[in-house]
Parts: structure tokens; sequence; C-alpha cells
């Protein structure tokens, strides 16, 4: 059995959780190959049993390398186990989360692929207020420390929303998915 983890992301906060699903589905006895999709180019997904593709959102938007990937690839991966994770400020907050899951994984599924994935995870964002990332990210990031004040949190720290062990337990269910065995619990 083989997975493709591949990812896109602008700030690293994606390219996290890809490593730590392709670490998670490794250490459950599946051969794994990891690839930023910028530097995916002619990666046949077809040799692969499971596909995982997962991205960074900003401005709203996949990274448009992991949506050409979806894309490029969409008629071989629809014989393939696929799912897909994004890594988004509306899995912060529990109220938002339903339109994220919406607008960034459900969409993204129905335009992108053939099938249903076998997975969707909707997680978490960081946020840094340290971090330079140009003038639309430190644009965002004024909305953000705006919410964050009002809410009486303090802007000046940063904050990982990422939930590592729901993550875990995701990339744990895909193998167990793939190997066709329910998750113990």
């Amino acid at each position: 059995m083989k997975a493709l983890v591949v990812y896109g992301s602008r700030y690293g906060t994606a390219a996290e959780i890809a490593e730590e699903i392709a670490r998670v589905i490794k250490e459950e006895g599946i051969e794994v190959d990891l690839r930023d999709a910028k530097s995916v180019k002619d990666n046949d997904a077809s040799l692969y049993d499971l596909v995982v593709v997962g991205s960074g959102i900003k401005m709203g938007k996949w990274t448009k390398e992991s949506l050409k990937f979806l894309q490029k690839n969409k008629k071989s991966l629809a014989s393939k186990k696929v799912a897909i994770f994004v890594s988004c400020g509306s899995a912060n907050e529990e109220k938002s989360r339903p339109e994220g899951q919406e607008k960034y994984l459900d969409e993204v599924a129905q335009k992108n692929l053939m099938n249903p994935p076998i997975a969707t995870g909707l997680f978490g964002s960081v946020y840094d207020p340290e971090a330079k990332h140009g003038l639309m990210y430190n644009f965002t990031m004024r909305f953000v420390k705006k919410e964050l004040e009002e809410k009486g949190i303090d802007s000046t720290k940063r904050y990982d929303y990422r939930d590592w062990d729901e993550i875990r337990s995701w990339a744990r269910s895909l193998a167990y998915q793939l190997k066709n065995e329910e998750p113990t619990t």
C-alpha cells in the first residue's frame, strides 16, 4: 500500500499539518510520499492507493498549486481513495466551522473530484502577530487582531489553533480505511 500527501502552503501551517499526516500514515505501516504542490510537476497519482491533498486558505482560496493537482489528476483520482484537508481560520471557532466545511471542502471536492472524498479535514490555523508575509496578509491580520481584542484575547501573542490530536486521529482513520479495517477505539 502506498499513499501520497500533497499540500499547498503559503506560510507553513498546512505544510506542518501535511507532514504530521504523512508521519502518522507511515507509522501505520503504509509507504508515504510527501510533496509540496509547488514541486509536483508530473507526479502520477495513479501510482498510489490513497491520495491526500491539502491547502492553507488565504483570502478564501486554496493554493493554486493544490487545486491544479486535483484538476490535473481528476480522472486518475476517480479510482483512488482521496481525502482533502484545509488549514483555515474558519476552523478556529465552532460557529464558523460549517461555513468553512462547505466552502473550502465540500465545494472544492464537488468541483475538482469525480467522486466524493473518503474524508475531509477542517483544521485550525495559526495567528502570529510577528509574521511578515506581505501587504494582504498584514491587512487581513489587522481584522483578526481586532476580533481577538474584542474577545479579550491578547493579540500580541502567537496562537496555534490546530488540534494535533484531531489531525493525528484523522490521519489514522485514513490509514484504517486504506487497509479496509475499522478503527479501534
